[in-house]
């Protein structure tokens, strides 16, 4: 099932039924023409609602923070109801939000998943050491983890995944989301259901880009929510390079210069033997030179350690 932390929905003005005017700022543009703004930071997870009758436009964004259901399991087509529910003190639908998902399009989201994994500098040195295209993609530090993106100026053809500690976030983020995370938790504040997670989010902005990424015809939220596709794993291939299947895990910097050697005598034993040969003396004992080669090119050869591999963790 597709998840999502963060959702950015546009709807047109015919399914508000009302919405309270006092919790709303009246914004006039300079041409003239107005519309609504939601004017506080609360309940959390509320990012934005405006509301536009020139333009006929609603526009609801939130985050998973927006109810304790979709907190602990993300924005997907079993929380979705709950999600636009917990708005309803602040605008009133002219139906029930169950009967009018499809009225609602897409038009910016963070596709979301959560993978146990508990050494954040591993990822980010696994996806610096693998980029496909250096001038392509860029590996950039990012608080509690790091940012993988291409190296584009317009911004429609940007890709962006954001790769951190979801632990770590929520305890460098406890005081701004205190009140929140009383209401969460029953037994006072703990962070153990996000201890040793991995939040790993691709931000994709767009109706365009939603449609392609998540290879559906149009961005409807019924048809967000049901896509099977995996946008994520579309841009880890694309940014990281193909890990083979006889690479096993390079222990040192030694072992690393056995593989290079190996590679350049197409892993054949009796060339690294003749290259060896060549730098020592006749009074070498080369059995003693070749046996670390011998043993990287035995486990190359049996295969059971295999190179760690980030996308192996979103299959």
């Amino acid at each position: 099932m597709l998840c999502f932390d963060k959702l950015k929905l546009l709807t047109s003005t015919k399914n508000l039924k009302e919405f309270d005017k006092k919790e709303f700022d009246l914004i006039i543009r300079n041409d003239g023409r107005q519309y609504y703004k939601y004017k506080k930071p609360i309940p959390y997870g509320l990012s934005l609602i405006t509301i536009d009758f020139e333009k006929d436009e609603l526009i609801i964004e939130f985050t998973s923070k927006i109810s304790t259901l979709s907190f602990f399991n993300l924005i997907n087509e079993d929380t979705i109801d709950e999600c636009l529910y917990s708005i309803a003190p602040l605008v009133e639908f002219n139906a029930f939000v169950e009967d009018i998902l499809d009225e609602f399009e897409v038009v910016k989201c963070d596709v979301t998943t959560d993978v146990s994994y508990e050494n954040i500098k591993k990822l980010e040195l696994y996806v610096k050491s693998n980029l496909s295209n250096c001038n392509k993609w860029i590996c950039e530090k990012w608080e509690n983890g790091f940012v993988l993106k291409n190296n584009v100026i317009t911004s429609k053809s940007k890709k962006r995944v954001v790769i951190y500690d979801k632990g770590k976030e929520l305890e460098r983020m406890k005081n701004k989301y205190l009140p929140f995370l009383k209401t969460v938790y029953d037994d006072g504040l703990t962070y153990n259901d996000f201890e040793g997670i991995v939040r790993i989010e691709h931000n994709i902005i767009g109706k365009k880009a939603i449609q392609k990424l998540l290879n559906i015809s149009d961005a409807k939220l019924t048809s967000v929510l049901s896509s099977d596709a995996n946008p994520i794993l579309t841009v880890l291939d694309e940014a990281l390079k193909e890990i083979p299947n006889n690479t096993c895990r390079i222990r040192s910097i030694k072992e690393y210069h056995c593989e290079l050697t190996l590679k350049d005598c197409d892993n054949d034993l009796g060339k690294v033997e003749a290259k060896m040969r060549s730098f020592y003396s006749k009074n070498t004992q080369i059995a003693k030179i070749m046996q670390p080669y011998r043993e990287l090119h035995q486990r190359l050869q049996n295969t059971k350690e295999k190179a760690f591999d980030l996308r192996k963790l979103l299959e």
